[in-house]
């Protein structure tokens, strides 16, 4: 419990800093950039994600090799190095430049899973990954409004400068951890893993389609939220912030009724996504604000059964060794799909309105409920999942 609470507090420390200020990435260019396309916003939202995409998965290999502790301090220290060099940026291209580090140094949340995976198995390693997403919500809670404030008194760009004193915080925290056996890891290693490797790959592929077009969904809505609040009559950038974050409340509100009730992931995956579809449709269609908190409300619900779910299923796969490379494919997949977002909700914007990006996660989240429906009742499953009542 030690371990995980260090973990957490440093996740959660890392999170307030990466997820926070994208979403004020307007603000940030408007002072930066005067002039700017809108669709760079979306652009240089997804940029960092991009990037971690990319090497993530050489990341998760390496983590494997040489100890997944040292993965997680050298995704806390790229993140405050990130941080730093945007916060210092003189011009467009510079900032840019930090956004690349951020993202090509970063990703902490699938380096914070794969330690946790060396530190706990099957019911324990669940509790593990709900409560790192509970980390993060709490982050995508506290961040916005904090920052919203923050940003309403004139501050941008500087903020990022600030803001990199958390991940170096969380990588003092880090320091302190026991250190992961590697040994154990080279096993996998072996001319004969690569069989091996392909069946679980090719076992883990409907799920990662599943997370894909869930993320996609998510994504897609985020960068131009506080534009689109704010057209639909919200009086400032902290009560939109506030707006933006009432979902991830939800989740932190929830999460231990979920926790007790939903042993499998088939219902809360099918449910989550459906709940989670209708409510990005409701956003859509909204006119009146008065309608946007019971809207956010249940896109809340949605997105935490459709997380807890995808959080049991993978846990159901974490035990068979290389965790680096489970995790490290699995955040590779949900960036790809948060860039894809991001380029999306930029275009959809420019072209048709601020409403279009919750047309485009509708259409991912059904498209996603349909993948889960023929997985869970269609294809038979040869892997038990791991019961979460005792997580």
């Amino acid at each position: 419990m030690r371990t995980l609470a260090a973990v957490l507090t440093a996740h959660y420390l890392a999170a307030f800093t990466a997820l926070g200020m994208p979403v004020f990435m307007p603000r940030v260019l408007a002072g930066l950039a005067p002039g700017a396309p809108d669709w760079l916003s979306g652009l240089l939202y997804v940029l960092p994600t991009v990037c971690t995409a990319l090497t993530a998965t050489a990341w998760g290999r390496l983590a494997d090799r040489y100890g997944r502790k040292l993965s997680l301090m050298r995704a806390q220290a790229g993140l405050a190095l990130g941080f730093v060099l945007a916060g210092c940026a003189p011009s467009l291209p510079w900032f840019v430049l930090a956004l690349i580090v951020q993202g090509t140094c970063g990703g902490s949340l699938a380096a914070a899973n794969a330690y946790l995976a060396t530190q706990a198995q099957g019911s324990s390693l669940t509790r593990a990954l709900d409560w790192t997403q509970f980390s993060a919500r709490l982050a995508m809670v506290t961040a916005p409004a904090l920052l919203g404030l923050a940003t309403g008194l004139g501050l941008a760009q500087t903020l990022y400068a600030y803001l990199a004193v958390l991940p170096l915080l969380a990588l003092a925290l880090t320091w302190l951890l026991p250190t992961d056996p590697v040994a154990t890891v080279g096993a996998t290693a072996t001319p004969h893993a690569g069989p091996r490797e392909h069946d679980n790959l090719r076992e883990l592929l409907p799920l990662l389609l599943v997370q894909f077009l869930f993320c996609f969904a998510m994504v897609v809505t985020f960068p131009y939220f506080i534009s689109y609040s704010e057209a639909l009559g919200v009086g400032n950038d902290s009560h939109a912030g506030l707006y933006y974050s009432l979902p991830h409340l939800v989740y932190l509100v929830l999460l231990p009724w979920l926790r007790a009730r939903s042993p499998a992931p088939q219902r809360p995956l099918l449910i989550g996504l459906g709940l989670f579809s209708l409510a990005c449709l409701g956003h859509a269609v909204l006119a009146d604000p008065a309608w946007l908190a019971p809207a956010r409300v249940l896109y809340g619900i949605g997105m935490l059964l459709a997380i807890g779910g995808i959080n049991r299923a993978l846990s159901a796969q974490a035990g068979r060794g290389g965790a680096g490379r489970l995790f490290g494919r699995f955040d590779a997949c949900g960036k790809w799909a948060g860039a894809l977002g991001g380029v999306a909700a930029g275009a959809l914007v420019h072209r048709w309105g601020l409403a279009m990006p919750f047309v485009a996660a509708t259409l991912a989240g059904a498209g996603a409920l349909l993948c889960a429906v023929r997985l869970f009742l269609f294809l038979p499953s040869r892997q038990p999942y791991a019961p979460a009542s005792d997580a």
